[in-house]
This record gives C-alpha cells, structure tokens and sequence, in this order.
C-alpha cells in the first residue's frame, strides 16, 4: 500500500507542478500567445502575431470588413482614415517579414472565413528576397493553427505556448512591463511606435544619423552594385499575386496594391534591372499604387522610424494621396499598363543619375527637417 500511496502523491505534485507552470506561463504570457483570450489591447509584435491577429479577426469578424495585409512597415497605416474614405471597418493584418507565401494563405483563409468585402494589400519591395519565412526555425513565422481547421493541431499548440520554457518566463516575468518595445495595438491592429517618436522629439538629427542613416553609404554601393538582382523571388510572388486577385475575384473582394515608401538606404534589397520586369508584371495583374521611386521625400530620412519604416505621417500622406484629399508632386504614381513603360523609364534614369552622382562624391545628398520634403507629424 506504501508503494501505491507514494506513486499516487508523486503523480498529484507532479500534475499540479505542471498545471501551475502552465497557469504561470499563461498569467506571463512570455510570447504574447494568449493575448486576445486575456482582453489585453496591445501585443508584443515580436512574438507570434500572426497567431494573435487571426485570432482577434474571427472573434471579431462581425465587425471587421477590409484589412490592410503586409510586413511591419504597413503597420504605420491608419484604420481610421481608410475607414472614413471607403465606408469599411479596417484592421491592420501586419506583421513581421511579410511575404507573399503568407499574404495568399491568409487573404484565402480570411477570404473563405469571414465576410470582408475589401483588402489593401501592402507591399515593402523586398519581398523579393524571400517568397516565404516559414521554413524558418522561429516558430513566430508558423501559419496558425487555428487555420488548418484541425482542432487537435490547436490543442498542441495551445499546449506547447502553455509549457514555454521556465527560462523565458522568467525574464518576462522579471522585465514585467518593460519587456516589449516593439508593440501593436490589438484593437485596430497597428503598428505602435510610441518609444521612436519619444526619441525623435528629443534629438531627431541624432536619432536619425543613428537608427535610419547608419551604414547609409554601404547600402548605396550594394545598390549601384546590383545586389539585388540575385534575390530568389521574383517569379513565385507574381504567380501568388494573380492568385490573390482570383481569390478576390472568386469572393467578391476589392483588391487594391500598394507600394509603400522607401528609404534611399534600404533600396539595396530590392533596386535593379530586374526588379523593373517584375514590376511591369506585376502591373499586368493590377493596377498598383506606387510610392517607393526616387522622390524626395524618400530621401529624407526625417520620414522613416528605421531604414525600413516610414513615419506615421507618411503613412496619411500615402492614405490621403490615394483617396484624392491631398497630393505630393512625385510622390504616390498609380501605375497601370498604360503608363507604366513611361514610369520606368523615368525611375531608370533617376537611378542613373543618382548612381553618377555616388560615383562622382562617394554619397548620394539627402533631405533635412528645414526642407519641404520633411513630412512632420
């Protein structure tokens, strides 16, 4: 009897130990998991966003009828505004390194589960450089569970976020709320960049020269180089895109294509000759709105947050560009298969001429706060 009555209390300490690790992961939530169960209104965008989005569209999807699809940079893009120029209820479906893998699977899964009317499919350029993340080790990458329809893979999942390792909880629970920097509104599911714009109104030349313009003259020469012309993913994201249109089209779903903005110094990851072939394929799909080529205000590095994102502020400009209310001379061209030889031949002969100038002074000029091209806030 001895025997059975310590196996028995082994068993019961050991199933509490576990079930209060996993309640103490699930209070932690060291990957923001858990994020829309618990009602929180904000989530860390490093962790498994995509979980989280996808859970808070269908517990929502009664609400919501257009989002917004792309990597990080799109999170700057405004529900708000989009909602007041086209009638419908946004929500921003970024998250971090998009690429067109996810946008077809997701725009198919939210196409076939709920009833949006209208996506706005964002576009960073260097999508390019991969069609998919998901052969990654981080498991942030990983489609959803909750998308395959197999309840049992959501039960493992759930279970694999509740056992996250004691290490991890710890240093979150130890960071408490300061663990994430990095954080989305859940709610309108925008990208928060509450930390950046506090710096930048303390020291905006410093932080610009630190966070958007460092290793700037390196990035010019992998772009006059033509680095970019070797990325792998040209023709995989164009046959995704025709199936984005055609499961639009399939379920009554407006598609608009846009292109956001682009920092001179990020341009080495998706700038070359062939990059021009694929944007003329891509405009034989659909239309597109453009907002990356050589303007000005894509060379004041005042606009972007990072090399990589775009201000708040440029993110309206675009918006407001495309519905009508404002405009910007070179900034925002929507390209269609009548104009688009015209467009190329244009951004291939600023490129030259910026490429003269790097030759000539080892650096290409940039913008300012003083000047015009400064979009502020």
């Amino acid at each position: 009897m001895k025997g059975k009555h310590w196996l028995c209390l082994f068993l019961a300490v050991f199933f509490v130990g576990i079930a209060g690790f996993m309640a103490f992961n699930y209070y932690v939530d060291p990957l923001d998991y858990f994020a829309v169960r618990k009602g929180e209104e904000t989530s860390d965008a490093n962790t498994y966003t995509r979980a989280s989005k996808i859970e808070y569209v269908l517990k929502h999807k009664d609400e919501i009828d257009a989002v917004t699809m792309g990597g990080s940079k799109s999170g700057a893009l405004s529900t708000q505004l989009l909602t007041e120029y086209t009638g419908k209820n946004y929500y921003n479906f970024f998250y971090n390194a998009g690429n067109f893998s996810d946008y077809l699977k997701y725009i198919r899964f939210l196409a076939e589960n709920t009833d949006i009317s209208e996506v706005t499919l964002h576009l960073s350029s260097f999508e390019v450089d991969y069609f998919t993340r998901e052969d990654s080790d981080n498991p942030y990458y990983q489609i959803p569970a909750a998308m395959t329809g197999n309840k049992w893979k959501e039960l493992l999942e759930n279970l694999n976020y509740l056992m996250t390792d004691i290490k991890t909880t710890l240093e979150a629970f130890r960071e408490g709320e300061n663990r994430s920097i990095n954080l989305f509104d859940l709610v309108t599911g925008e990208k928060l960049w509450t930390n950046a714009q506090k710096k930048i109104a303390k020291d905006p030349e410093g932080y610009a020269e630190k966070y958007v313009e460092e290793d700037y003259e390196y990035h010019l020469k992998r772009l006059f180089l033509q680095r970019a012309a070797e990325n792998p993913a040209f023709d995989q994201n164009l046959e995704a895109l025709r199936e984005i249109k055609e499961v639009c089209q399939e379920h009554g779903i407006t598609l608009k294509v846009v292109i956001g903005a682009s920092f001179l110094g990020e341009r080495d990851s998706y700038e070359c000759y062939r990059y021009y072939s694929y944007l003329r394929e891509m405009v034989s799909i659909t239309d597109v709105w453009d907002f990356s080529d050589f303007n000005d205000v894509n060379s004041n590095p005042y606009n972007f947050y990072d090399r990589k994102h775009y201000t708040n502020a440029v993110a309206d400009l675009m918006v407001n560009t495309m519905y009508g209310k404002e405009s910007r001379e070179g900034f925002g061209v929507y390209l269609t298969e009548d104009n688009i030889d015209a467009y190329l031949d244009q951004r291939i002969a600023d490129f030259q001429e910026l490429e003269k100038e790097f030759e000539q002074t080892g650096t290409v000029a940039l913008y300012g706060m003083e000047d015009d091209s400064y979009i502020a806030g």
